[in-house]
């Protein structure tokens, strides 16, 4: 008799593109999906820990909602939105164009001077007003949130104590926030080489993994050799997503690129568009779920094993 298969959801980083792992999770929760595990990076960890804590959709969004709209958080993201939208022969938009320039000159030079240009309870206190003292331990649906070590290069999948800590630890952006140190470790964002944490979820002992893959970061101009030195780094992330990708059992990307990763004020139509991709995966994704769920698979794939054992 073949158990349940265990059902781990993989939530990737993504800014505020993130929010639409919200879209996601609501119709997985419409069509009877609910994850036995749950992991995420950076952004994806924040909704991967609510869902964990709460998997009602609604409650979820309600309490993401109040986490963007934090003063300390949404304060700190704004200078990084481009202003679109004025006409840019008006007064106004070449006032907000100066504004613009001169905070992203800003943002810039402190990058490049300094470890961190923001302090670490700009992070962190949005994060302990949105989940408390809660521990990893204390959530209902096991939970991973997933980081990087800059000395090791390692992954560092966090499953126990307190959860602010660990969540800040995954959404700690290099050059934004302090890093965490512990244990001779310097501890970052996980979103470049642990995009999407599919690996975490097996690690947990899932057995199915679905994936939810958010478009990385796009540059679009090429003025300086930094920003080409950006641009070929992302590239090189995009193509190291593809693989860990590959090793999930189903991958839904959310059509989001025209967002800005800052923009949280786009938090709604982010929302939407990740519950507009899943709905046209999710016929396929129940067929596959219920074809894995066939003893004839395991049977299937128990005579692969067999086969490869006397082949070696």
């Amino acid at each position: 008799m073949f158990r349940k298969p265990k059902i781990g959801i993989a939530l990737g980083s993504g800014g505020a593109r993130g929010l639409a792992h919200a879209g996601v999770l609501q119709v997985l929760e419409e069509a009877g999906i609910r994850a036995d595990i749950v992991a995420g990076t950076s952004m994806g960890s924040i909704v991967g820990a609510l869902y964990a804590q709460n998997p009602d959709p609604d409650w979820i969004w309600e309490k993401l909602k109040t986490y963007v709209t934090n003063r300390d958080f949404a304060d700190y993201w704004a200078p990084f939105v481009p202003k679109d939208g004025l006409d840019p022969q008006s007064s106004q938009s070449r006032i907000s164009g100066v504004f613009d320039f001169m905070q992203r000159k800003m943002i810039a030079v402190k990058t490049v001077t300094r470890p961190w240009i923001q302090e670490r309870e700009k992070l962190l206190n949005p994060l302990g007003s949105a989940f408390g003292p809660l521990s990893f331990e204390d959530l209902p649906i096991p939970m991973a949130a997933v980081a990087l070590d800059l000395v090791s290069g390692e992954q560092i999948v966090t499953t126990s104590g307190p959860l602010v800590e660990g969540l800040y630890s995954s959404c700690a952006i290099p050059a934004i926030f302090p890093p965490v140190r512990r244990d001779g470790k310097i501890i970052v964002d996980g979103g470049g080489p642990f995009r999407v944490p599919v690996e975490a979820c097996r690690e947990m002992g899932a057995d199915f993994v679905i994936a939810v893959d958010i478009p990385a970061f796009e540059e679009s101009t090429f003025n300086t050799g930094l920003d080409m030195i950006l641009r070929s780094n992302t590239i090189a992330r995009q193509r190291l997503n593809r693989f860990v990708c590959d090793t999930a059992d189903y991958v839904i990307r959310p059509q989001v690129t025209e967002f800005h990763w800052a923009d949280f004020g786009a938090g709604e139509a982010c929302r939407a568009r990740g519950a507009e991709e899943a709905r046209k995966e999710i016929k396929h994704l129940l067929g596959l779920m219920r074809w894995r769920r066939n003893p004839r698979y395991h049977l299937k794939m128990a005579t692969k094993r067999m086969l490869r054992m006397h082949l070696d």
